[in-house]
């Protein structure tokens, strides 16, 4: 499966796209139109999603986990490294430092001096380079041809192990993180989500933001980021994926060979250990005006699953009733979208170390908005049922996650990304067996994660309306009666 953000910012987003090409008019009220059948899998795909998982792995002295996929279909290769760090590893004092870092790790260090050395070597390689900030990882990549790995993997060795954070490049690059950060303020989704999340993770926001702080970031200094490099960017703390055209038994000679000096460093998370987002302990409503919103936009979220031992089982049944509940063909897109009552609507977990969010995002026309969200509120209502979802929808379900998992895998450089962000919520194992324990989820299994997480308990549900919608009568006592919650009939 897709990493899986079931994210408000990034499908609306997209719905920007198709409102203005409905004009916000409602739909016909002849009923929407049939959706495209999906083709089914050629012989061929399904062979491929039958075969093992062809990763290699290999532990270093030091501690670092290594993962080689092996893909020499042609001459390129990815070298990704990742961390256990971002947002969840921040108190309010370091938010965003972790982002910082990452703007920090393409800069000069012991073998390359200067910005321009830094550059001219990497341009000489030919390489592509960038990196990202999460919740829960930290992760950086580079891509070039196979005939540069020996030197590629040296180089991205001496950006892990010996950067020098010029203090000239941090005080641009503390510039440019903030011009990241007006950027994203300038989406109108991007501030609804924050404030959910103000909401969602009221004692510990700061542990869900990795963008960060605006005063943490201009004031940020050298010896801060020393601490995150002393404290997590650690071996036994790091995965190191190579894939492409490699061969896995050299790239584990290399590993062994350049990273003999890096020292194992504490575990951060014995003397650093994860923060305890406490429950909610009411129902909050929170409706907020913007001008650029293509559509009434509604979320409602809860604290969902940890990826923890007695929890694990909850994730599986997560992700196999979303994937359910995704089809265009699910009784809960024909009563909430074919019917015309919504323009979206989804539903899903977050894959995280630390409580995923489960969200029910969504939206409507205008005049359709108390239609929508009533509906909304009444699915709510059946998912609870314990006959919701049948067992052959699941095995469907989880049919399409293998074939998924086969095209993810068509791709070896974004297949890197992928495999890091499992390993840093999760880890490889989890991954591995993934399709196999989302195909034995029952439809128990589902009611039982509806019963823990979402039934009868506290959520969040926001709504993101223009200044002509709230003048239409679209309040926050309206959206609370749509609800059930009380408030304007």
């Amino acid at each position: 499966m897709k990493l899986r953000p079931w994210s408000l910012v990034g499908a609306l987003t997209a719905l920007t796209v198709v409102v203005p090409a409905l004009g916000l008019a409602p739909p016909d009220e002849g009923g929407a139109t049939t959706p495209p059948t999906k083709p089914a899998p050629t012989a061929a795909t399904q062979r491929a999603a039958d075969a093992p998982l062809a990763l290699a792995r290999h532990t270093a002295a030091n501690g670092l986990e290594v993962v080689v996929f092996e893909n020499h279909a042609v001459p390129l290769v990815t070298i990704e490294i990742a961390f256990r760090n971002g947002a969840m590893t921040e108190p309010p004092n370091f938010s965003g430092v972790s982002h910082l870092y990452e703007h920090m790790f393409f800069k000069a260090n012991a073998k390359y001096p200067s910005q321009e050395a830094y550059m001219a070597r990497a341009n000489a390689l030919g390489i592509v380079f960038n990196g990202t900030t999460g919740t829960e990882r930290v992760n950086y990549f580079f891509t070039t041809t196979s005939e540069h790995l020996d030197d590629a993997m040296e180089f991205m060795r001496d950006a892990i192990t010996s950067p020098t954070f010029d203090p000239g490049e941090l005080d641009r690059e503390r510039k440019v993180v903030i011009g990241e950060m007006d950027r994203a303020e300038s989406s109108p989704f991007f501030l609804f989500s924050r404030e959910l999340d103000e909401r969602l993770w009221y004692k510990h926001p700061s542990r869900k933001d990795s963008l960060g702080s605006r005063k943490t970031v201009g004031s940020a200094t050298v010896q801060m980021l020393r601490t995150i490099q002393q404290r997590y960017y650690v071996p036994n703390n790091g995965l190191l994926v190579v894939t492409g055209d490699v061969k896995a038994q050299s790239i584990f000679d290399q590993v062994d060979r350049l990273y003999a000096d890096w020292k194992r460093g504490p575990d951060p998370f014995q003397k650093f250990p994860l923060i305890e987002h406490p429950p909610l302990k009411k129902t909050e409503v929170v409706v907020m005006e913007n001008e650029r919103v293509p559509a009434f936009v509604g979320q409602l979220s809860w604290h969902g699953p940890s990826l923890r031992a007695e929890e694990l089982g909850a994730t599986y049944a997560a992700d196999g009733f979303a994937t359910v509940l995704a089809e265009a063909s699910s009784p809960f897109q024909q009563r909430l979208v074919e019917s015309g009552h919504c323009l979206q609507a989804s539903f899903g977990w977050y894959t995280q170390r630390n409580v995923g969010p489960i969200n029910l995002s969504f939206a409507a026309a205008p005049n359709k908005a108390e239609a929508c969200t009533k509906a909304i509120m009444a699915e709510l209502g059946r998912m609870t049922a314990p006959d919701y979802v049948s067992r052959k929808n699941l095995v469907d379900a989880a049919h399409r996650l293998k074939i998924d998992k086969v095209k993810e895998r068509e791709r070896p450089s974004e297949y890197a990304h992928l495999l890091t962000f499992w390993w840093a919520s999760a880890d490889i194992d989890y991954y591995r067996t993934y399709v196999e324990k989302v195909g034995a989820v029952q439809p128990k299994d589902v009611a039982d994660f509806m019963q823990t997480y979402v039934t009868d308990k506290p959520f969040v549900l926001g709504a993101l309306i223009t200044p002509e919608m709230k003048a239409a009568g679209i309040t926050e006592e309206k959206v609370r009666s749509w609800a059930g919650l009380g408030g304007d009939s």
